[in-house]
């Protein structure tokens, strides 16, 4: 039996930078940290050290979706110093969509990676036609129709509208709480205090902002768009979606790993 091909793929979010080590269409193992404000960025080289030692350095390809454009020769040089050769850079030219967005080159390489693994792992049941969107520092849709990457809308995130209700003075907990995995729990339409409010607002709040840009795109391209969620709090504002969604949490990842096989 061939070995199956094995690397890495590298993300920097706002918030968060996560390194995946897959092989073949799995991922094996995966560590985060949170994205370093400018003045400790020298802290990413000792993040990359200390990624999975028993893994050999010179030999692993890796692929670098980056959202924070001063932040990728950064990342590249640390990982290049750490492995001896730099990550290649993810681009969406090569996916198997067109990429109509306008410049192509604006399209952020999370959106194109995300729809890529989306893609990858959910083609065969979706089709050409669907809708990504990622739950993470910013609520982010993205349509492909006919194969054709369109675009999308871009919302404030539920992190930064936590943040920015009440000037960040306002304490949502006790009261409802997002529970990791488990889900959403306590959020209600009508909330029957001030912080149940709130937490409706933000939480359901951006469901129903996507729900609903889902419905318009529909409108647009004359055809269904099953939704896919991804990004880090797809699991968690999952079940306010109907049942018939679907959720991959590392569909950025996934992406990456397949633009790194075609190279």
């Amino acid at each position: 039996m061939a070995c199956e091909r094995r690397g890495v793929t590298i993300k920097v979010g706002l918030s968060r930078i996560s390194v995946a080590f897959h092989s073949g269409e799995r991922i094996l193992r995966m560590k985060t940290r949170p994205t370093p404000p400018p003045e400790e960025r020298s802290d990413i080289s000792s993040f990359f050290d200390a990624l999975w030692p028993d893994l050999p350095r010179g030999d692993l390809s890796a692929a670098l979706v980056c959202v924070v454009p001063d932040l990728v020769e950064t990342v590249a040089s640390s990982w290049e110093e750490r492995t001896g050769r730099g990550p290649e850079i993810f681009s969406a030219s090569g996916a198997p969509f067109a990429v109509d967005y306008r410049p192509p080159e604006s399209l952020g390489a999370d959106r194109g990676a995300a729809a890529w693994g989306v893609w990858a792992r959910f083609g065969d049941r979706l089709g050409e036609s669907f809708m990504v969107a990622d739950f993470g520092t910013h609520t982010v849709t993205t349509v492909l129709a006919r194969g054709r990457l369109l675009g999308g809308a871009i919302l404030p995130g539920i992190p930064l509208m936590e943040r920015a209700l009440g000037a960040g003075r306002v304490d949502l907990v006790p009261g409802p709480t997002l529970r990791g995995r488990e889900g959403v729990t306590g959020v209600r339409g009508i909330g029957s205090s001030t912080r149940e409010g709130l937490f409706s607002g933000v939480v359901l709040g951006s469901v129903e902002a996507v729900s609903g840009l889902g419905r318009r795109a529909e409108e647009e391209v004359g055809e269904p768009l099953p939704v896919v969620l991804t990004g880090g709090l797809s699991p968690v504002v999952a079940p306010l979606f109907p049942s018939g969604v679907l959720v991959n949490r590392q569909a950025v990842h996934y992406g990456a790993w397949r633009f790194l096989a075609g190279r």
